[in-house]
């Protein structure tokens, strides 16, 4: 629960000072339980000459100007002193308790004690004073504090062996206690007067100025000390203290407001459960529309912190974090779930067409960013042409399901290189295969990726020709050609059927080049200018061949060759 109420809290006090910034005439009406407080400050001990303690004469005097003034009651949030030290000041104790005794007669009384004082461990003075105003006038002074550290709550009737002091003067005056949350929109800020003015008019014989201060008005003497009784507060009630902390006695008199002006804040549960499960009902039928959710709970917060607050302004304490944080839950499952599903929707649509399209374009399908009728845009690009030598002549002399065993172990091995390069395979076609590089996942240097693919794939080559070494069939030779230029990349087709494809002058090149493969020593033909681009390390570049070759509708076009592999012959 203190976790909870630690983030409630915050939002109660934001709600009470929101309600005291309402104009007066939207204010509870408190005129008929006006509190004052009467602070025992620094500059009134200072005047004494004395400490606390030894102030019994001076309590005795401001009971006496209470009295004069016609106070309605009178209640000490602090405990009397307990010992009448008779080497100091024989008759103080006595003048104090006559005092008690004569205030007592006429008004109601109500003094802080911290156990019953009827024990010898009470001091002779406490007894006294006790023994006076009876068990009707002594009050215990310990209210609760929140998980916060903060007050706002009445202490319990029922489990103080003491009275609160605030439900004596309560009941002293009249009216029903109960218990409950303070209602901090009550009245305005108080001011306090000062002991020593008090005792000024006493002494001065000043009735009509103590009657002005105080008359028909339930008086709380408390301490107003920088270092005394200082607690926190959800709203500023002290007129004189800007600080984080304000004295005991400023929450004690605005208790007394709201018993007295039956105003006490009663807590609704059921409200709070109540709404809370609402919410958590409607998240679930919410459940796997993320959107909708999300924007429902905005409203429905919106709607529970104003609800809450119309409550806190009739009385009832209905506090919005459990509905919220259902809301917050409701919301962030929802989104999980949609995610959850995405992912098993991603994963199965990976498994079904891992083998139909590159990695790249699947990638980039299954995150939304390639859609049909996708504008087409123009890029450079580098095209890499892949085609078998001899391979119709070998077809003549296998069966078709050999052949296709052979073009699926062929593919199963350049494939690996191709797509590792970063390569987008764009289709086979019987025993070639056109690859593009840059697009669409981007590249730093197409070109190298593509010559690096290139040398994957022969020796992937290479490797299953040992392989059907082994099995005595005849090795597999591949052409390679590769090209680099702008290209117009996109969707081709209908929107029924349609490819994500590339073409442009350099795809034309690149199968040229690797048809001038046919025709050449050479595994491997790429234009000089990708050579160039490629930038590979010094012993890779070492084995080309620098060359010309005329190319149908291209000139002359010049070439790097790289040999074929060993024991093959490429014609």
């Amino acid at each position: 629960m203190a976790p909870l109420q630690r983030l409630a809290l915050p939002c109660l006090d934001l709600g009470w000072r929101l309600l005291r910034q309402l104009p007066p005439s939207s204010q509870p009406d408190a005129t008929a339980a006006e509190v004052v407080i009467v602070g025992i400050d620094e500059a009134s001990i200072a005047a004494s000459g004395k400490p606390f303690a030894l102030m019994q004469g001076e309590l005795a005097e401001l009971l006496d100007g209470l009295s004069m003034g016609a106070a309605r009651a009178v209640g000490f949030d602090l405990v009397l002193p307990a010992h009448s030290y008779p080497a100091l000041l024989p008759q103080a104790s006595r003048q104090l308790a006559l005092a008690l005794a004569q205030t007592r007669s006429h008004l109601p009384l109500v003094i802080g004690a911290a156990a019953p004082l009827t024990t010898a461990a009470a001091g002779d003075a406490a007894r006294l004073y006790g023994a006076i105003v009876g068990e009707a006038g002594l009050a215990t002074l310990q209210v609760p504090q929140d998980a916060d550290g903060g007050l706002r709550r009445a202490p319990a009737t029922d489990t103080q062996s003491l009275p609160p002091l605030t439900a004596q003067l309560a009941a002293a005056l009249g009216a029903s206690v109960s218990d409950g949350w303070v209602d901090f929109r009550l009245g305005a800020q108080f001011s306090y007067i000062p002991l020593s003015r008090v005792l000024a008019l006493v002494r001065a014989g000043d009735h009509a100025g103590l009657q002005a201060l105080v008359r028909a008005r339930v008086v709380l003497v408390g301490a107003i000390l920088p270092d005394q009784d200082r607690q926190r507060l959800p709203v500023a009630l002290a007129s004189w203290d800007a600080g984080d902390t304000t004295p005991g006695v400023v929450f004690q008199a605005q208790l007394l407001r709201s018993q007295l002006a039956q105003r006490m804040v009663q807590p609704a549960p059921l409200a709070t459960a109540g709404s809370a499960l609402w919410f958590a009902w409607l998240m679930w039928r919410l459940r796997r529309r993320p959107r909708i959710a999300s924007a429902a709970a905005l409203v429905l917060a919106a709607a529970a912190a104003a609800l809450a607050l119309l409550a806190l302004y009739h009385g009832y304490l209905v506090l919005p974090i459990a509905p919220w944080l259902v809301l917050a839950s409701g919301v962030a499952w929802s989104w999980w779930r949609a995610y959850r599903d995405q992912r098993a929707g991603q994963r199965r649509m990976r498994s079904i067409f891992a083998g139909y399209v590159s990695p790249a374009i699947l990638d980039t399908i299954l995150s939304g960013d390639l859609r049909a009728g996708l504008v087409s845009q123009r890029q450079p690009l580098a095209f890499l042409f892949a085609d078998l030598r001899r391979f119709t002549a070998m077809c003549n002399t296998m069966t078709p399901e050999q052949v296709i065993a052979m073009l699926n172990r062929y593919y199963a091995a350049i494939t690996v290189p191709l797509h590792h390069h970063g390569g987008t395979i764009d289709k086979f076609s019987g025993d070639g295969v056109m690859v593009f590089f840059g697009a669409p996942a981007p590249s730093d240097n197409p070109c190298r990726d593509a010559v690096l693919a290139a040398h994957g794939v022969l020796a992937a080559l290479e490797t299953l020709n040992a392989e059907l070494a082994r099995e005595g069939q005849a090795p597999l030779q591949a052409g390679i050609g590769i090209a680099y230029g702008d290209a117009v990349l996109g969707n081709v087709g209908s929107a029924e059927r349609h490819d994500y494809t590339a073409t442009g002058a350099a795809t034309a090149l690149a199968a040229h080049i690797q048809q001038l493969c046919k025709n050449t020593p050479y595994a491997l033909l790429v234009e000089r200018s990708v050579l160039q681009r490629a930038a590979l390390p010094a012993a890779l570049a070492a084995g080309y061949t620098l060359l010309e070759q005329p190319i149908d509708k291209h000139g002359q076009v010049a070439l790097a060759g790289y040999p074929v592999l060993k024991g093959c012959n490429n014609a």
